[in-house]
């Protein structure tokens, strides 16, 4: 009898795994914020919980990301929404699911000489690549801060290089995420204070076309989702040992402040997108590409889904949870 049972919970189990729904998420890169949520979940099994077999993928490139969920290379995609908003503006149909971050977590790092923000006009300040996030968070700062990005600081391509770059004195200062101007930190560099500002930094995108054919998946998609972030938000320590393998990281302490300086605990359980946000990324593109200026915050988000699960008492439940 015991055998027999045994085989039963085999097969059982087997029909389980065989029957999870295949999702595919890509992301952009290891060293942000965008995947890190999504990773913390899929480590924590909750979206076997919703039957769902996650496949998570890293494409480094918005516009490679676009193209992959446009051909139904992925099924979601988790990383600033620049490329998209681009793609969006010019004709490609694409969906926002949940922001990530509604206000803007970048620092602006300088050399130690440079004490306040005034004392880079003039100055060299680097960039990723132009046309990147990193030259957007740099026009939307100083703009914010009263300099002109255009007349008041030379904006300077140089790679992945911007601290050695800083520490050659190539560059009097550069954006940083907050976990990354923590080594700029330790590093000797100064990071000058910044307001908090809106900014929508990260999101999940999606295909509407996807959105409309799969709605149950989208709903056990964001049950796991928001799942993860509760634990993310109450299972410290275990996230931490997710986030160290995710990351590759060994250095406790910096992985105390990325876990302490992620968006999610601005977010809580509710990821809505904060319109005025929307808006201020969409006005600093406008800025390089006019036809982006003619998106509506309120058009480029389906809502839906996550509005459900408001009404369901989904989130109240999970909020109420110990």
């Amino acid at each position: 009898m015991r055998s027999v049972s045994l085989l039963a919970l085999v097969l059982a189990l087997s029909a389980s795994s065989a029957s999870a729904e295949k999702l595919r998420i890509s992301y952009a890169s290891v060293s942000g914020n965008t995947a890190i949520v999504t990773y913390v979940t899929e480590r924590a099994g909750l979206f076997k919980k919703y039957n769902l077999d996650t496949e998570i993928i890293l494409i480094t490139g918005g516009p490679a990301a676009v193209s992959a969920l446009i051909n139904g290379d992925v099924d979601l995609d988790l990383r600033a929404p620049i490329a998209a908003l681009q793609a969006m503006a010019h004709g490609i149909k694409l969906t926002f699911l949940v922001s990530q971050s509604n206000t803007l977590d970048y620092d602006v790092v300088t050399r130690p000489e440079i004490r306040d923000v005034k004392q880079l006009k003039g100055k060299r300040v680097g960039i990723i690549r132009f046309g990147g996030i990193s030259e957007l968070m740099v026009r939307y700062l100083f703009q914010r801060l009263g300099l002109d990005p255009d007349k008041d600081i030379q904006i300077i391509q140089v790679g992945q290089a911007r601290l050695i770059s800083l520490e050659k004195g190539a560059l009097e200062a550069t954006v940083l995420s907050s976990g990354e101007s923590y080594y700029a930190r330790r590093m000797g560099f100064r990071v000058l204070d910044m307001p908090t500002l809106p900014f929508f930094g990260s999101a999940i995108v999606a295909s509407p076309s996807w959105v409309a054919k799969k709605p149950d998946t989208v709903q056990r998609f964001l049950k796991a989702y928001l799942e993860g972030a509760r634990f993310f938000l109450r299972e410290k320590a275990k996230s931490l040992a997710y986030l160290k393998d995710f990351l590759r990281l060994s250095d406790a302490e910096a992985l105390e402040v990325t876990y302490k300086t992620h968006p999610q605990h601005q977010m809580g359980l509710r990821p809505v997108a904060d319109m005025s946000a929307a808006k201020a990324t969409i006005d600093i593109m406008a800025a390089r590409d006019p036809l982006v200026g003619k998106l509506k915050p309120e058009e480029i988000f389906t809502l839906q889904p996550l509005a459900e699960l408001e009404k369901s008492g989904f989130i109240k439940q999970l909020e109420a949870a110990h």
